[in-house]
């Protein structure tokens, strides 16, 4: 690894860095890092790609390291310097953002998007590449198939990233009942309803019923009560619990 201490005011911001379009010393990440810097030493190099046509360097990797040595007056940073350039040297930023813990679960669906978009073989080549499971690639690239007044709620943090994975699993039916709560006011209450939202509510009285998938009676009353579900629109404990109902009202 090539490492070296270059002048702060040779080095651009790379058209590859994934963030080069966002302001610095506005989020609380900003301003923590700016402050540890004021304090303490940088651990972690920044990577950068030396430009021959301008003689300078360009930032891939480490844009709010970089600007929070600039804030404090650094004349010179370590770096390393490699020789990545388009699709490769975004790629690399990408990744680098996405194992952020302060993104947002929208955020961190689109990079991974774009990470797979810009990696040969897709979904598979990203997860042998960046050592990702391919499972949890579809995860978050399923966020980005929900309508955009769920995705509107995944962004405010209203919807957690496990809850928009479990919506973009549920039949089509399940996701437009979802979708019109949005609008209806009612949208906590129809994610418990529908299975999406984690654990059941304190005090709630439950019925385990299990079928066993190599007793051939039991597989096709699962099948059949699947597919009723899934035309009305609900999961299979919620049409059994609405057959139920039905029977004990009778």
């Amino acid at each position: 690894m090539n490492i070296k201490t270059i002048p702060v005011n040779l080095i651009d911001i790379a058209e590859e860095n994934v963030r080069k379009a966002f302001s610095f010393g506005e989020d609380n990440n900003d301003k923590l890092i700016k402050e540890h810097l004021s304090k303490f030493d940088l651990l972690q190099p920044v990577v950068v790609r030396f430009d021959k046509e301008s003689k300078r360097y360009k930032l891939l990797i480490g844009r709010r390291r970089f600007f929070a040595l600039h804030a404090k007056g650094e004349k010179q940073i370590p770096a390393v310097v490699t020789q990545l350039e388009g699709a490769e040297a975004e790629a690399a930023s990408l990744f680098e953002n996405l194992i952020r813990k302060d993104l947002s679960p929208l955020e961190k669906a689109r990079m991974v998007k774009k990470l797979v978009d810009s990696t040969k073989s897709g979904i598979s080549g990203v997860s042998s590449r960046y050592g990702l499971p391919k499972s949890t690639i579809s995860e978050w690239l399923s966020i980005l198939t929900l309508p955009e007044n769920i995705q509107s709620k995944v962004e405010t943090g209203e919807i957690s990233s496990y809850e928009a994975i479990r919506i973009a699993r549920k039949p089509k039916l399940v996701q437009e009942r979802i979708v019109a709560s949005v609008d209806a006011g009612n949208l906590q209450e129809t994610m418990s309803d529908t299975g999406v939202k984690r654990g059941a509510p304190k005090g709630l009285m439950t019925i385990r019923v299990v079928f066993n998938p190599t007793k051939k009676l039991d597989k096709q009353v699962w099948d059949k009560l699947n597919k009723k579900a899934v035309e009305n629109g609900l999961e299979v404990a919620e049409y059994v619990r609405t057959i139920l109902l039905k029977h004990v009202r009778r």
